[in-house]
């Protein structure tokens, strides 16, 4: 999940994590380096830092494919 905050009317939303990770997926595939969200108060541009939503991404655990077998 992300906190936004709209810098034109100072709503404070959150982003769900499955948004946030489709947005990601969104920018990485056209290359861009910002996502734009629309304030659901004023329904004003914000441009959110993809840098920013890795960030807030859920951390993938690593240590499912390296189970060792006894």
């Amino acid at each position: 999940m992300m906190q936004v905050r709209c810098q034109w009317c100072g709503w404070s939303y959150t982003l769900k994590s499955e948004a946030v990770e489709a947005a990601v997926a969104a920018a990485e595939a056209a290359k861009a380096t910002h996502h734009v969200e629309n304030c659901p108060k004023c329904r004003r541009a914000l441009k959110i830092q993809i840098s920013e939503m890795k960030r807030r991404l859920p951390r993938k655990s690593g240590t499912a494919g390296a189970e060792t077998s006894s």
